[in-house]
């Protein structure tokens, strides 16, 4: 029988990915990408997935992403599992210290796409599927969030902040930047959780400690990094 990861999961989990671009001056923020998810070594059981994505090359056009399917990428890439991952825009401004896996460029159906990283998944990522359930995901990326911009964090009952990665358009296509504003209102949040909007004092460079980074992802599928601050912090 095939095991299936859920889209929710592997959304969370490939955008926590090391996700590059050649030379961090180039801004992020607001960029739109897509992944592909592949399942290495032809398992039935995704031990690792090699994430592949649009960025530095294009916008994830949707009359090309619209083409693909897993079960095209299945074929083609002779692997028993895909998934799918995306539109998505990105809330960050750059990353620092990060480099494709491979730069050789791969297309699928037309769409242009880079190696960016392997997820390496236990099972404990396929037991605890819900929104706001923690994930530690092994990187080594350096997130930047430039001053005088706001982001978007979720608070924990405990004081944690967690910064939006990216949001994603698959669950509410009608997502934008601007809409995040009024995103608390459209969120499920658990008890003791909070949403809010922040306008960066200073720039402020979010590291995955000890090459571990701690990721949830909010029930639209938006995804979020543990930092450092707490809830009282001036950032």
């Amino acid at each position: 029988m095939q095991m299936r990861l859920p889209l929710p999961l592997a959304a969370l989990l490939a955008a926590s990915a090391v996700c590059a671009q050649e030379g961090a001056a180039q801004s992020l923020r607001d960029q739109r990408y897509c992944e592909i998810l592949v399942g290495a070594h032809e398992s039935y059981f995704p031990h690792e997935l090699i994430v592949y994505n649009t960025i530095g090359l294009n916008d994830c056009s949707q009359s090309l992403w619209s083409r693909i399917t897993a079960a095209k990428v299945k074929a083609e890439a002779r692997a028993h599992f895909v998934r799918l991952n995306g539109p998505r825009h990105w809330t960050i401004d750059a990353f620092a210290g990060s480099e494709f896996l491979n730069p050789a460029v791969r297309t699928f159906e037309g769409l242009a796409m880079r190696e960016a990283g392997v997820l390496h998944l236990g099972f404990r990522d396929f037991l605890s599927q819900r929104p706001y359930a923690e994930h530690t995901v092994a990187r080594e990326t350096t997130e930047l969030f430039k001053a005088g911009l706001p982001v978007f964090q979720l608070l924990d009952p405990d004081g944690g902040v967690f910064f939006m990665q990216s949001y994603s358009l698959q669950l509410d296509p009608r997502q934008t930047m601007d809409s995040l504003k009024t995103l608390g209102q459209r969120l499920r949040l658990p008890r003791g959780w909070s949403f809010r909007r922040v306008t960066l004092r200073a720039d402020y460079s979010l590291e995955a400690a000890g090459g571990q980074a701690t990721v949830v992802q909010d029930d639209l599928l938006n995804t979020y990094q543990k930092s450092a601050a707490k809830a009282g912090d001036e950032l």
